[in-house]
Formats: C-alpha cells, sequence, structure tokens
C-alpha cells in the first residue's frame, strides 16, 4: 500500500506534547536509507552517486549510529529525518534504539518513507532454495533450525500467512465455525448438560422406550445454585408430564453448591405404560438448573451415586437417558454445555483422535476451552492418548481452564497431516521444512520464515517518531503473555519506558504481536494506521499515561490468540488516554477494552463492528476493573457499536452467544456512557455488572436478542447508577427490555427514557419485579415513555431520529454521528 507522508505542523492535542515534525525541522538534518545503499557511504544522498563512492546508506541500524554520532558532536537543535527509500528490507535482528537515540524537545528525530514510496521491513528471513519433495510438496533444509539456532512458528507466503499442518483441515468457505472436533461425552454419556433454562416456558421433550408397565421413580441428576438470585431450592418450580397428560411437580432440588456440582435428585413418581412414551419436562416458575441425565427404575430402593450406576434386580427395569438427547425444545437461551471437565484431559469420539499425534514432535492442540466463560483458546502440548477409554491427556502453561464436552479443537504441527495446500510444517530436529503451494505459486514467490517478534523496539528513548512505513511477518512466542486471561505484553513496535513518540501513517499486518505495544512512560501518539491480520491484537497499552490512539483502521485481528482486543489499556497508572476516531472491524474478541485501566480515560468517536467472533461473555466496548470502590473518572462516548457477536460452539450442532455493546464488567464504576448507539448484541446493549456511580444518559440500544440493559447488581455492590434520557428500541417479541438482579432506586435511577418494543407492555426479568407496571410502581421509569422513536432508516441502521420523535420532548439530544469513526478516508 503506497501511503503519502503526511507530517503535521505545529498541532497540538490535549495530553501529547506534538504531533509530528514542527515547521523548523526542514532545517535540521537528513539521512537517507535505500535497498541499493551502502552502510560505508554518507547517507547524506537520496540516490547512489554516478561515481559510485557515495550515497544512501543500506540499514536503518546504520543511520540510527549516524544520527548518534551527530547528537554526540553537539546536542540537536533540529529535528532529524532519517527518509528511507521504497523496497523490501529483511530483518534478522530487531531495530533497537534506546535513550542516547532520542531526540530533543522541539528536535525530533524521524525515520519516515521517501515521499512518495512505501519501504517494507519484513520481520524475518526470505526462504529459497526450494526442492520437490513427495507429492505435491516442496522442501528446504534449514541448517540453522537444526543446529538449535532458529525456530519459527509462522510461515508467510507473498506476505501473507499460511496454516501449519493441522487436523481437521481448515474450512475456507467458514474457517471460524467449521473445521473442528469436539471433546465427547465420557463413554457413559454423562458430563453434558442442558444449560440456560430458567426461564418460565422453557421445556424439552424426550421420546422414551419404557420397557414394561409398573410405577416408575424419575431421578435426575441437576445442579444448582440459585442463592444469588435469591431462592435456595427449585423444588416444585419445575414439572414433567407424560404424553401430554396433567404435569407432576418436581421436587427435592435444593442448591448443590454450583451449576457444575451434579446431584440424584428423586424427583416424583410416575406410573408409565410399556411402549414409547413422550415426556416433557418444563420450567414453570422460573430459576435454574442445570440438567445432566434422567433415570426412570421401578425398582424403588434403587439409589444412583454420581455417573456410575449400579445394576437392578432381575426382574426389574432400568431406562438412562441424557437431558441434552431431547427430541424438541424451546428457550430463547438453552445451550449444551459441559457439567464435569478438567484442566488436563478431554475425551474424544470414536476413531476421532490418532494416539500417534502424541508422539509428533512438538505437535501441539488447540482448544477453545469452555471452563472459563469460554474467553480464549489454549495452546497445549498433547501428553498422551489412552484408546482404551478415547482420554486425551493434555499439559502446558496454558492448561488452566476445565476442559468440557463439546470444546472444539483441532492438532497442529503434524506432519502426517501435511495434507492441503497452503499448509508447511517444520521438523525441528532435522531442520526440513515442507510446503504444500497454492496455486499459481512460483520462483518469483515470497516465502518468509519469521526471524524477530519485534521489528522496532524503543527502551527508554523519547522523540522519535515512525511514519509510511510498512511492517509485516514478524512471529509470535507462547510467552508473549496472551495465554489464558492474559491480554499480552509485546508488540511488532515496542516502546518500553519511553517518551513523545509516535508510530504515524504505517501499515502494520500480517504480524505474531500486536502491532504497538505501550509499557510504561507515556504521551505517545499512535495515528492514521492500517492494523491487520495480527496474530495477537491491535495496540497494547500497559501502564501508561497520556496516550492517543487516533484515526486507526485495525481489523482481522486474533488469528493465533483469541483473548485479545483492536485497542487494550491494561494495569494501573495507565490513566489520561484517549481512543478517539478509530475503526474496529472483525476481531476475535473486544473492539476496546479497558483492564483495570486507571483514571480519566476517554473512548470516544469510534466505530466498533462485528467483535467477539470467536469468544464469549464479553463485550464491543468492555470494562474489567476488579476494584469494588474505584470510580474511573472515565468517559464512554460517541461510539457505534454493531454486532457484537459473543459466538461460541459447544458441539458441532449447537451454537451459543452471550455478549453486549458496551459491558461494564466486574465492578467497574465511575464510568459516563453518553452519545452511544449500539446494536444487534446478544445480550443487551449495555451491562452494568455491580459497579458504582456510572452514567448511562443519552445514547440509543438496538434490537438485542436477550434484552436490551441487563442490569445484575452484581454481589449486590451497585449504588447510583443512573439510566435516564436512553431510547431502546426492539423487535423480537421473545427478548425483554431489561434484565437484574436485586434492583432498587437507591441501586439505579432509571426515568425519561423511551421504550420501544414489539408487545404491549415491555417484558423485564428482575429479581422480584414480575412486570414492567410493578417496576414503574417500584419507582422506576415514571416519566419514561412506550413509543416508536422515529428513526431515519432502521433497516440501513441510520438510528438518527426524526425531527418528530418523542424522545426529544424527553430531554434527549441528537447523536451527530458524522464524527464517528475514521478522520482520514483510506
Amino acid at each position: 500500500m503506497n501511503r503519502a507522508l503526511r507530517i503535521a505542523c505545529g498541532t497540538m492535542v490535549a495530553g501529547i506534547g506534538w504531533l509530528g515534525l514542527n515547521a523548523a525541522a526542514a532545517a535540521g538534518a537528513t539521512f537517507y536509507v535505500a535497498t541499493n545503499g551502502s552502510d560505508a557511504w554518507s547517507g547524506k544522498q537520496a540516490a547512489p552517486a554516478t561515481r559510485g563512492d557515495d550515497g544512501p546508506f543500506a540499514s536503518v541500524a546504520r543511520a540510527r549510529d549516524a544520527v548518534r554520532a551527530l547528537k554526540a558532536a553537539e546536542p540537536l537543535a533540529e529535528s532529524v529525518r532519517v527518509q528511507i527509500r521504497g523496497g523490501v528490507y529483511y530483518l534478522d535482528q530487531t531495530l533497537t534504539f534506546g535513550p542516547e537515540d532520542s531526540g530533543a524537545e522541539g528536535a525530533v528525530v524521524s525515520y519516515e518513507a521517501y515521499p512518495g514510496e512505501t519501504p517494507e521491513f519484513v520481520g524475518g528471513r526470505r526462504i529459497e532454495g526450494w526442492q520437490p519433495a513427495a507429492g505435491r510438496m516442496v522442501s528446504v533444509h534449514l541448517p540453522e533450525v537444526q543446529a538449535g539456532e532458529w525456530y519459527f512458528r509462522q510461515l508467510f507466503v507473498d506476505g501473507r500467512r499460511q496454516v501449519r499442518a493441522r487436523y481437521p483441515n481448515v474450512d475456507p468457505e467458514d474457517p471460524i465455525r467449521r473445521g473442528f472436533l469436539y471433546a465427547a461425552p465420557s463413554q457413559g454419556g454423562f458430563g453434558l448438560a442442558l444449560n440456560n433454562i430458567h426461564n418460565p416456558g422453557d421445556w424439552t421433550e424426550y421420546r422414551v422406550q419404557i420397557p414394561a408397565d409398573g410405577e416408575y421413580v424419575l431421578w435426575i441428576y441437576y445442579g444448582a445454585l440459585n442463592a444469588p438470585f435469591g431462592r435456595t431450592d427449585m423444588s416444585g418450580r419445575t414439572t414433567l408430564s407424560v404424553d401430554g397428560e396433567q404435569p407432576v411437580a418436581l421436587v427435592d432440588m435444593p442448591d448443590t453448591g454450583g451449576w457444575a456440582a451434579s446431584r440424584w435428585s428423586r424427583a416424583a413418581t410416575l406410573r408409565l405404560q410399556q411402549g414409547e412414551r413422550v415426556l416433557r419436562w418444563q420450567n414453570v416458575q422460573g430459576g435454574g438448573l442445570t440438567l445432566d441425565a434422567f433415570a426412570l427404575c421401578d425398582a424403588s430402593q434403587w439409589t444412583p451415586r454420581g455417573a456410575t450406576l449400579p445394576g437392578v434386580a432381575p426382574g426389574k427395569h432400568l431406562v438412562v437417558f441424557q437431558a441434552e438427547a431431547f427430541a424438541a425444545s424451546h428457550g430463547s437461551q438453552l445451550s449444551i454445555g459441559g457439567t464435569s471437565g478438567s484442566k488436563t484431559e478431554f475425551h474424544y469420539g470414536p476413531g476421532e483422535f490418532k494416539p500417534a499425534w502424541a508422539e509428533a514432535p512438538d505437535a501441539e492442540l488447540h482448544i477453545f476451552q469452555s471452563g472459563s466463560c469460554r474467553a480464549f483458546k489454549e495452546i497445549l502440548a498433547i501428553q498422551a492418548v489412552d484408546e482404551s477409554t478415547r482420554t486425551v491427556t493434555v499439559t502446558g502453561p496454558e492448561a488452566v481452564a476445565d476442559l468440557h464436552t463439546g470444546d472444539r479443537y483441532f492438532v497442529e504441527n503434524v506432519f502426517d497431516e501435511l495434507d492441503a495446500p497452503g499448509e508447511w510444517h517444520l521438523n525441528r530436529a532435522t531442520g526440513v521444512l515442507h510446503f504444500i503451494p497454492l496455486a499459481g505459486f512460483g520462483e518469483a514467490s515470497e516465502v518468509v520464515a519469521p526471524a524477530v517478534g519485534r521489528v522496532i523496539e524503543v527502551a527508554g528513548a523519547s522523540r522519535l517518531r515512525f511514519a509510511g512505513l510498512r511492517l509485516r511477518n514478524g512471529d509470535y512466542t507462547t510467552e508473549d503473555g496472551c495465554g489464558g486471561y492474559g491480554m499480552g505484553n509485546n508488540g511488532t513496535v515496542y516502546f518500553g519506558d519511553a517518551h513523545y513518540c509516535a508510530v504515524e501513517d504505517c501499515v502494520i499486518t500480517h504480524t505474531g504481536r500486536y502491532a504497538v505495544c505501550i509499557s510504561g512512560g507515556g504521551d505517545h501518539a499512535v495515528r492514521r494506521n492500517d492494523i491487520a491480520h495480527s496474530a495477537q491484537g491491535g495496540v497494547l497499552i500497559l501502564g501508561s499515561a497520556r496516550n492517543e490512539v487516533l484515526d486507526n483502521q485495525i481489523h482481522d485481528c486474533g488469528a493465533i490468540y483469541k483473548h485479545i482486543g483492536g485497542v487494550v489499556l491494561q494495569g494501573k497508572g495507565t490513566d489520561d488516554n484517549r481512543i478517539a476516531h478509530n475503526d474496529i472491524q472483525r476481531m476475535s474478541r473486544y473492539g476496546i477494552t479497558l483492564k483495570s485501566a486507571g483514571l480519566r480515560n476517554v473512548i470516544e468517536f469510534n466505530r466498533v463492528l462485528w467483535t467477539n467472533l470467536e469468544t464469549y461473555d464479553t463485550g464491543g466496548i468492555e470494562v474489567t476493573q476488579q476494584d469494588r470502590e474505584l470510580r474511573s473518572g472515565s468517559v464512554i462516548r460517541s461510539n457505534i457499536v454493531g454486532d457484537t457477536a459473543g459466538w461460541y460452539a459447544q458441539g458441532p450442532d449447537k451454537n451459543v452467544a452471550m455478549s453486549w455493546g458496551i459491558y461494564l464488567d466486574s465492578f467497574a464504576g465511575g464510568y459516563t456512557v453518553t452519545n452511544n448507539i449500539t446494536y444487534r448484541n446478544s445480550h443487551g446493549g449495555i451491562m452494568l455488572q455491580g459497579g458504582k456511580d456510572n452514567t448511562v444518559v443519552n445514547n440509543i440500544f438496538v434490537d438485542s436478542s436477550l434484552a436490551q440493559g441487563y442490569f445484575p447488581n452484581f454481589q449486590d455492590n451497585s449504588t447510583g447508577q443512573t439510566l435516564e434520557r436512553n431510547i431502546f428500541s426492539y423487535t423480537d417479541p421473545e427478548a425483554m427490555l431489561i434484565a437484574g438482579g436485586n434492583l432498587t432506586p437507591e441501586v439505579i435511577r432509571a426515568d425519561r427514557n423511551l421504550y420501544d418494543c414489539p408487545v404491549e407492555m415491555p417484558r423485564i426479568r428482575v429479581r422480584g419485579i414480575p412486570s414492567f407496571a410493578h417496576w414503574q410502581q417500584r419507582g422506576f421509569d415514571r416519566n419514561s415513555v412506550i413509543a416508536d422513536p422515529r428513526f431515519v432508516d432502521r433497516a440501513r441502521d441510520d438510528y438518527s431520529l426524526q425531527p418528530d420523535s418523542p424522545a426529544f420532548a424527553l430531554g434527549f439530544q441528537a447523536i451527530d454521528t458524522s464524527r464517528i469513526g475514521l478522520l482520514t478516508p483510506r
């Protein structure tokens, strides 16, 4: 991508003392770098001299050293430019900059593209010398790999990431949702359960063969934890009917201590006739159960214990059927998932897992776990395979979550599975790289094996600028801090305890790490960059203050690690940052996330679309705070957040989702959320999870599937929340307006909102409040109205209001969407 160099002259932004070279910069020194240069030359000429005795440098490292020498002669009084000619620069080592490379106040050192040209910095070596191998394969021997001096986890052809040999193969038509194996139930069938069936009216139906007439005891294997929601026993709240006859109330259903802590309940006695019977379980009064299995036995003294069931006496009968094996069902949130799991073991289906994979050198198992909120993927080593029990044992530092039935996975880096175009395999012991080329591969094709993860590293320096560059094809390691819930610790461009630096007008693509990582220090600018296809995320800010991430296009990140964000702010001291006018799309997880991120951050004018495509329990813009009392003083305003998927597969045929447009999680408090528009999210446009003194005013929340607002008052910690002058509009009659926990006017003040719903009165699910009328009687929304908000063009996601919108009478202020998104056209 050829991008003209842009230089801002004399521009100032609050919190950042400079935004580029000032007008005096033209008088400073300029050095040049070119692919046809020489590090023996002066670097003062943009092209080689006719006589061939002078010209540009060949490397940026040599230009950096020339700037050092210039500074050693006398302090910098004017800015210095290093202009880099177009072409490809392959790097065996990171370009490093230390305090001695700093600019000075009013004198920036700028490493920038030569006007009208695009230099490319590639974080690896070009692989050549391919030889024909078996079948469609080609191969090459890499002595440094065999000697233990080099190893890489990615391979790029013509700039694009290829697939490490894997099973099952990637499905090019749907690489996110297809092309996986799924952890299977144990051979007894237990451990896979029916979840999220807590709504009144949810039901499942079973067709069961009864072996003989008789009186049968119904046993239910279930888990429950309803105490946080105001009850401790589900007895009498669910029923079972036989062939459509009068339902029988199910009893002996106390809390078990956890949703996955299963126990057997002697729930009912039924008189059944021989033959196929239709049994319907139904939730009548609401409340949660995790249903694993049912058992019917006509031996009255028969008592089950756990998942290993005792036999029955001769002449007696036992019928066991799994809760998830229903013939029909109804439930807006019904899902299937595991109840018992292990961090290091899971089961596989007949013939699905090859024992030889455990013996394959450096083989990896990539599994999307469900034991920790389905929030991340783990990369594990295969330790053993037990064919008799169909059990896989895995190990590694990322084995932190329970693995359950239905978790999707694939096996990678196995030579025997090298069978599809675009796949490759590296044998560490022999140093042989095998590759099956895609169509069109030839002598001119560029194959790059990464040699570095950080392409540019700035440690302790200040006032350096990198502009107009294209950076690509660096690697990642499993020590980059993205395992489990980790957000990462590294970047393709890395600033460590640096100050007043900038990355501007760059393309950073198909990389192994975050495009930019800022750790410590502060006052940096990351502006007008195109960031895409990273193995991790976009921009990562760790314990750093007063940075600006402005006008960037960030998309298609999370190729390897899934628990990442387009922009991430994390840690104490991450204060006074501004994240503005970015366009963030197609992310494996967050668009923007703040992880215990400090104070007074501003998230504004961003467009965040199609995020959380591969993870669950999440948000397009998300905050995790953990501190029950902190008031952040941060602002989330004037953003558009659309199609936050929160998608997860719990087995090959069952999709589940949980996401919010804007999600203030884990006690996040003191946030102002205003002038935002969210649409088509799973569980709501806004979620307030136990924080204090959050203000949600003048927003538009449209068409979430479960509820439009979700206010659980997590651990009864919330106070002082405000929900006023918002528009909530939805078209699904099965959806709710509000879901929540223990809500009182002291917890949340709700008023002067406009509610647009497809039923006469909005449905709500709030502890102890059965209807919207009761909600108003409790003091909520007494001055709110139910009306059509009069959107300009809902079908085209234009949620601007027509002049006669009734929202204006409530004090709603029009949201200017023309300012949202990128400032600079791409």
